[in-house]
């Protein structure tokens, strides 16, 4: 088998990344959670902005432009901190995917229920419904991305249009709306600066920082990418700041028309919408609504699909893992083990958090466990920032993308510090719940239940492979079917 066939083939360009980018980004979905803050949900978006996404930005463009290889994240923990810590970065990535995949799944199907009118309106209250059409809608991008980015890329493209046109109706619709009945909920100045003395207000919070992430998807997928050290700067740029401006005029719009109390956890934007259009006389609207809003939620689904299931593959390559996750497909060229493997997981977890749960409670319990494993690698990533910077890491150069040291160290400390809280406080439940011990410890019992077998992995395998070294996708010859 020749070389070019091993290979991955390079799909994305600048346009392509930018759409992927802000599919990955651009989650709409979880808008409704922020906005339960009520009007300091406007200002959370604003600090998170600012002490996160920034900081974020700042370490994945220094890192990616000095090692834009495929694996990202992975290889930037494993360049600072060794093997192990590459590992166990690598594996909460992954796994958090395996949770977050069906989270945006629930809110596809949620929201394509009100495309159908009474006829479908149930769907979205009825867990056995949900589970049976997520999986459905799973196995059919997995199928598309094992098609190649060349296919898959065009899920995120109308995803991320569809979050734009959502934006854009439901701001106008908004406006209308306050013409016409004025504010749903007070707005003074003074009410959009959060309280932060509350941990309701920092669990939140914590929402605003997964919605932050995904800046580092593009580096993740370093091979599949032209001119990786030019476009990938050029992505982030472009969707950080079209992303950000569609999340505080989302929010807003929400909060015109919808009492704070009243918004729903799933369906709180269409909730928003029906009401101002039943006013205005334009429930025509509501379906092509809820059609964008699939398509956002298809695409973000979509992006994270595919972005996850390369680290998995590069670990793979890298023998910590099954060594089958590093194949490569014959004629698509994609990882398409790994993806199988990811869809599978995901199948799994869909399928027994339908037993005995509510939509809501365990649309709550996915969430929360997303962002514990989400950010766990975040906080290697900054400290990797530093470590790197600074010379004293393995393999280290001083090809960086910015000149001044003292930027990517304070982006480090305070991206580092800001993460660290994120996952504390994700552990408490962000709104009332029945069984607040109960709702805790499942998340705990899920986080550990994935943590744990991490290091036990690694260990086994570690020891079969001895102290040979890690290779690259480049240096690897991936078995191909």
């Amino acid at each position: 088998m020749s070389t070019e066939e091993q290979r991955l083939v390079r799909a994305l360009g600048l346009r392509d990344l930018t759409f992927l980018l802000i599919a990955a980004i651009l989650n709409l979905n979880s808008v409704p959670v922020a906005a339960s803050a009520g009007p300091s949900a406007i200002g959370l978006w604003i600090l998170g902005f600012l002490f996160f996404f920034i900081p974020q930005g700042i370490a994945v463009l220094e890192l990616s432009h000095r090692y834009p290889q495929e694996g990202g994240i992975y290889n930037w923990t494993k360049t600072a901190f060794g093997n192990m810590h590459a590992f166990v970065s690598g594996w909460c990535y992954w796994t958090n995917n395996i949770f977050y995949v069906p989270t945006l799944l629930f809110y596809l199907v949620g929201f394509a229920a009100f495309i159908g009118g009474d006829a479908t309106a149930g769907i979205g209250n009825n867990t056995y419904w949900m589970a049976g059409i997520s999986l459905f809608l799973l196995w059919s991008l997995t199928g598309l991305n094992i098609l190649g980015l060349g296919v898959g890329k065009w899920v995120q493209s109308f995803g991320s249009m569809g979050a734009f046109l959502t934006t854009t109706i439901i701001l106008g619709v908004g406006i209308l709306s306050i013409g016409l009945h004025g504010m749903a909920n007070a707005m003074p100045l003074q009410s959009l600066v959060p309280n932060l003395g509350q941990w309701t207000t920092w669990t939140i919070f914590g929402v605003v920082c997964l919605n932050y992430v995904g800046l580092e998807l593009g580096a993740i997928m370093g091979d599949e990418i032209h001119e990786p050290r030019r476009n990938i700067p050029r992505a982030a740029l472009l969707a950080g700041i079209f992303s950000v401006t569609m999340y505080v005029l989302a929010t807003f719009a929400l909060q015109t028309t919808v009492p704070v109390e009243e918004i729903g956890l799933i369906d709180g934007i269409l909730q928003g919408v029906k009401h101002a259009l039943s006013d205005l006389n334009m429930l025509w609207l509501l379906a092509p609504i809820a059609l964008l809003m699939s398509l956002n939620a298809a695409g973000n689904a979509s992006a994270w699909l595919a972005g996850a299931a390369r680290i998995p593959f590069v670990i793979g390559i890298d023998r910590y893992l099954p060594q089958a996750l590093g194949r490569i497909h014959r004629r698509y060229h994609t990882p398409h083990i790994a993806l199988t493997v990811q869809s599978a997981a995901s199948s799994l977890f869909i399928i027994i958090n339908s037993i005995g749960s509510s939509v809501s409670e365990m649309y709550l319990i996915l969430l929360q466990i997303t962002i514990i494993l989400q950010l766990i690698p975040y906080l290697y990533m900054f400290v990797a920032l530093i470590r790197i910077r600074s010379g004293t890491s393995a393999n280290g150069t001083t090809d960086g993308f910015f000149r001044s040291t003292w930027l990517c160290y304070g982006a480090g400390a305070v991206g580092f510090a800001v993460t660290a809280a994120g996952v504390f406080f994700a552990f408490l439940p962000a709104s009332a719940v029945s069984d607040v011990w109960g709702f805790v410890l499942k998340i705990v019992l899920g986080v550990f239940s994935f943590l744990i077998p991490a290091f036990v992995i690694f260990r086994h395998n570690a020891r079969k492979i001895g102290a040979a070294p890690a290779i690259t996708p480049q240096q690897a010859e991936a078995t191909v079917e």
